[in-house]
């Protein structure tokens, strides 16, 4: 299969998750997908640095209660100054990065059911960043900031 063919393939897969995505959010957390930036160099090697397996997590939660785990997220959010909007990185070639509003309670439980449990939070400015690996115990957390 040509690499044209795959990529065509590949976007019509990814439309119909970005819609489930916008249709399962709810309004007042989604803000829209944005593609108008490419994801900070930064980000990238601190993700490749967290992902390896000799690095030690800053925060850890042992939990299966989706409702907790999204207070702890919410309260990293906070410590670490993300904003009231933040980006959200979806998984999805086409379309990376969501913005969504954190100001109400419960904002990260909705992502993580609809975004999934392996969640990268970035600030609007592109200048702090949260990290949250599901382990197979655990949930795992890094944060970052830029040298800019």
């Amino acid at each position: 299969m040509g690499e044209e063919l795959r990529d065509k393939l590949l976007l019509s897969k990814e439309k119909k998750r970005k819609v489930q995505i916008e249709q399962s959010l709810p309004a007042e957390i989604f803000l829209g997908f944005t593609n108008d930036f490419e994801t900070p160099d930064w980000v990238s090697e601190s993700l490749s640095i967290f992902r390896r397996t000799d690095s030690r997590p800053e925060y850890s939660i042992v939990t299966e209660n989706l409702a907790e785990l999204g207070s702890w997220i919410e309260s990293m959010a906070r410590r670490t100054n993300l904003g009231d909007a933040l980006l959200t990185q979806t998984g999805l070639r086409n379309f990376p990065w969501l913005k969504c509003a954190c100001k109400s309670p419960g904002w990260a439980e909705a992502l993580l059911t609809v975004i999934g449990r392996d969640v990268t939070l970035l600030s609007l400015d592109q200048h702090k960043m949260i990290v949250i690996f599901e382990e197979e115990y655990e949930y795992i957390a890094f944060t970052a900031t830029s040298s800019q």
